[in-house]
């Protein structure tokens, strides 16, 4: 009897045992899945323009990378306002965060989203008072993303991070000047 039951958990876990292949080929279904979940998710705030760029480094005009940290260096995006915000910490600025703040409406908003496989690329233009601004956008299936924003007389910053939901978002908001 005792022979018999060894038998039958023996057998029961040779079955459970899988493959290498079929163990990689399970993992690439989860993976494809949790990116393609990510993804509808990502295109819903886009579409609703409810998101943010929460920035970790900057690049200036010369190609130079600055450390930033994300809650005080960000590209918001709510309905038709937007905010770009620049602060260094430990330096003045006119944000009263060491930098500047830039709040505006929204006056043209596009975006690609027609390949999964590729980033959503989004466009906007925003006026503020201090000018137009073009900001080009793209956001990855990972959550990671990047911004070019480019004042109305060609000066040009690089903004990467990671893009996060208007309501997950820890970010402190500026004064504009």
């Amino acid at each position: 009897m005792i022979f018999i039951s060894a038998l039958m958990i023996m057998n029961l876990q040779a079955q459970e045992v899988k493959t290498k292949q079929e163990r990689r080929a399970e993992k690439k279904a989860k993976d494809i899945a949790r990116r393609d979940s990510l993804r509808v998710v990502q295109e819903m705030w886009v579409q609703n323009k409810t998101y943010v760029l929460e920035a970790q480094q900057v690049y200036n005009k010369m190609g130079e990378m600055f450390q930033l940290s994300p809650a005080t260096n960000f590209v918001y995006v709510d309905g038709d306002e937007a905010i770009v915000q620049l602060s260094f910490n430990g330096l003045p600025g006119w944000n009263g965060v060491g930098g500047i703040t830039i709040k505006g409406k929204i006056s043209k908003y596009s975006y690609e989203s027609d390949n999964k496989n590729k980033p959503i690329f989004i466009r906007m233009t925003i006026q503020g008072n201090s000018g137009f601004h073009d900001i080009s956008m793209w956001i990855s299936n990972s959550g990671s993303g990047e911004a070019s924003i480019v004042d109305i007389r060609g000066n040009r910053i690089k903004f990467t991070g990671e893009t996060v939901a208007l309501n997950s978002s820890a970010i402190y908001i500026g004064t504009e000047r």
